[in-house]
This record gives structure tokens, C-alpha cells and sequence, in this order.
């Protein structure tokens, strides 16, 4: 399993490599890409791309200080769709309970009217 940061870094670089083939990645660019909540130095980076190329998630043609070149591998590509899949059933399934709720409250409170009308209505008698 991969951590968040790594993912986001998969997810980076497979929003930019496209359909496949090996591109150009200059270190700085990479970096200032992550969401602030990731920040991401020099080393944290190097960690994350030796942790995605060593369970074959990309493939690094080169590297040197200034920039990489790299390509996402299939499995790289499936976990980043098998991910947004994830996130899209989470939301659905979301989506479910609240109308669940919303009908469960809906018609408890129409049966709690409609036995407080009864009973008024037996009171009354």
C-alpha cells in the first residue's frame, strides 16, 4: 500500500506523461507541484520515486540533480483509476445514506403526526 504522498506523486506524473512513452521531469517542477499540505523536499521525492519504481509503478530511464526521466508502467496506470474509482463509489455510497436518512426521518415523522392525530382524534371521543 502506498502513502498519500506517494500517490500523489503517481498521480502527478501520470496527469503529465499522458498515454504513455518516457518524459522529462525537472526536479524543482515536481516538487512545486504537490498540494502544501505534502510538502515535499529533495529527499522526500527521492524516496517516493525509489518506493514507485522499486513495486514497478514507474520506470526511471535517468536521473541526475537537475532532472529525471520517467515513464508510468500499466500497474501505475491502473492504481490511479482503481483509486478515482474508489473516491467515485465513496461518493455514491454518500450519497445513498443521506437519501436513506432523509426518507427514514421523512416518514418517521409522518407516522409520529399521523398517530398524534389519532389519538387527539380517540381523546376527543
Amino acid at each position: 500500500m502506498l502513502d498519500e504522498r506517494t500517490l500523489t506523486l503517481l498521480n502527478i506524473i501520470n496527469e503529465q506523461c499522458g498515454k504513455g512513452g518516457y518524459k522529462v521531469f525537472e526536479i524543482e517542477d515536481l516538487i512545486s507541484s504537490f498540494p502544501t499540505p505534502y510538502l515535499l523536499d529533495r529527499q522526500g521525492l527521492n524516496e517516493s520515486l525509489t518506493i514507485l519504481s522499486s513495486r514497478e509503478y514507474i520506470s526511471i530511464k535517468y536521473q541526475d540533480e537537475q532532472e529525471i526521466c520517467l515513464s508510468v508502467l500499466s500497474k501505475g496506470r491502473l492504481e490511479n483509476e482503481s483509486r478515482l474509482e474508489r473516491e467515485i463509489e465513496k461518493m455514491q455510497l454518500e450519497k445513498r445514506y443521506f437519501l436513506y436518512s432523509f426518507l427514514g426521518s421523512l416518514s418517521g415523522g409522518v407516522i409520529t403526526f399521523i398517530l398524534a392525530l389519532i389519538f387527539s382524534v380517540i381523546r376527543g371521543l
